[in-house]
């Protein structure tokens, strides 16, 4: 905020302050930790990770939102592959669209009538640095990626606020000896 008049001048969001780190990052010795991997590090969500099949309703979604507080659930087909991502800002799409009356669509059905371009569904791997990770979220401007194996199938979700708490707050779960 402005001091003198009180004005916003700029929100700082999780997006924001990610790009400022990896681009100061680059004037620093890079912590040896960047080089690990996310499974390594233990970044993210590994367990328990809330999906939806693409034929399941999008009331179906809403229950998944309230019940699992979750911002996005992978979608996946019937071999259990991600196929999408579906997030609490796609419901408000609907609704905007004021389509909300037919929430029994399917999830599919759903993801391919978007009209706007939204944030579609990306990829990583568990084997991945989390510098890769980093740049990778950075130059795609998203705010998670679905963490997949071998076969696309989902195995977790690394987040904006996980690569933060890893990189800021814990550091990626390390004491300090092993900085």
């Amino acid at each position: 905020m402005d001091p003198a008049s009180g004005n916003i001048l700029h929100i700082l969001t999780h997006k924001r302050l990610l790009k400022f780190l990896h681009i100061f990052v680059r004037t620093i010795p890079r912590p040896h930790f960047l080089q690990r991997t996310i499974l390594e590090l233990g970044i993210g969500t590994f367990r328990d990770v809330a999906l939806i099949h693409d034929t399941s309703s999008i009331y179906s979604a809403l229950e998944i939102f309230v019940e699992r507080r979750v911002s996005a659930l992978p979608v996946v087909n019937e071999a259990g592959q991600v196929v999408g991502l579906y997030s609490r800002f796609d419901v408000i799409h609907l609704a905007a669209q004021k389509v909300y009356n037919n929430l029994d669509i399917t999830v599919g059905e759903a993801l391919r009538r978007r009209s706007l371009s939204l944030e579609g569904v990306l990829m990583c791997y568990p084997h991945e640095t989390l510098e890769a990770v980093i740049d990778r979220i950075v130059r795609e401007q998203v705010h998670r990626f679905v963490l997949v194996d071998g076969e696309h199938r989902p195995c977790g979700i690394v987040s904006l606020s996980d690569i933060l708490q890893a990189l800021i707050l814990t550091p990626a779960g390390l004491d300090r000896n092993s900085l």
